[in-house]
């Protein structure tokens, strides 16, 4: 072989390996936008430490992506010492099909805050880390916003619409 072959074959090895160690090094996945919203029912029971409760969130989501399903949701509400201070909520949950076929498992931290106008509404901001699920969403990554408004029609109950946007990343 002349000089010019084996550079020519060095290149073209090399190139192979270039190749495969990036596909192994950068797998194929799917990346698809989020967009969703819901209309769900919290309940907030005491725990043994004073202003901290544990919200159950239950309720119907709409979304293109996932379909109808059913969230479910256990949060640690954590209400400040002084009220110039937000409510910090951090949690876990996951989105259901109807059928329970699939689901989307996600974590939570976020903060709320009282409404000026009326102090049974707040208004809060979540950031979800999506964390798996099953079906197709078992390996599922990626993150959202949640925007929500809860208005507490008691002391332990409140009605909750939520919007979240983000996006979903599967494996191919």
């Amino acid at each position: 072989m002349n000089r010019l072959n084996l550079a020519a074959l060095a290149t073209a090895c090399a190139a192979l390996i270039t190749t495969t160690s990036l596909k192994a090094a950068f797998p194929a996945v799917n990346i698809v936008p989020i967009h969703a919203n819901a209309g769900v029912t919290a309940v907030l029971t005491n725990t043994p430490e004073p202003g901290v409760f544990i919200a159950t969130a239950t309720g119907v989501v709409q979304t293109a992506l996932l379909g109808t399903c059913v969230e479910n949701a256990q949060l640690q509400v954590r209400f400040p010492a002084t009220p110039d201070q937000p409510v910090v909520l951090n949690g876990t949950g996951s989105f259901t099909w109807i059928d329970g076929s699939k689901s989307l498992q996600f974590s939570v931290t976020g903060t709320a805050t009282p409404d000026p106008a009326n102090p049974n509404f707040f208004n809060s901001r979540y950031q979800l880390t999506f964390t798996g699920g099953t079906g197709a969403f078992a390996s599922a990554s990626g993150g959202a916003e949640i925007t929500e408004v809860v208005m507490f029609t008691s002391a332990t109950t409140g009605t909750v619409t939520w919007t979240l946007n983000g996006l979903v990343i599967t494996p191919k």
